[in-house]
């Protein structure tokens, strides 16, 4: 949609994906799956955190590590 709306161009861009719940603590690969995305956008440059939410209770809330207790997360994001 930047593509079109913008006239952005893909190379061009920076994409960071951040701390997120995966495999084996959810049976979804959310991180591949946007990963995979981004790299089929040609994103000049995509950087994965690796990190999960669920294994880094110390830093991270996860709901579902968490049995339902409820927390924040917070995101900066600049375009």
């Amino acid at each position: 949609r930047m593509r079109e709306e913008f006239g952005s161009d893909p190379q061009q861009m920076l994409a960071l994906l951040g701390p997120c719940i995966r495999p084996p603590h959810y049976d979804v690969d959310f991180a591949s799956q946007i990963l995979r995305q981004l790299h089929g956008e040609n994103v000049g440059k995509v950087v994965d955190s690796g990190l999960c939410t669920a294994t880094d209770l110390e830093r991270f809330y996860s709901y579902r590590a968490e049995h339902g207790q409820t927390g924040r997360h917070f995101a900066m994001v600049a375009l």
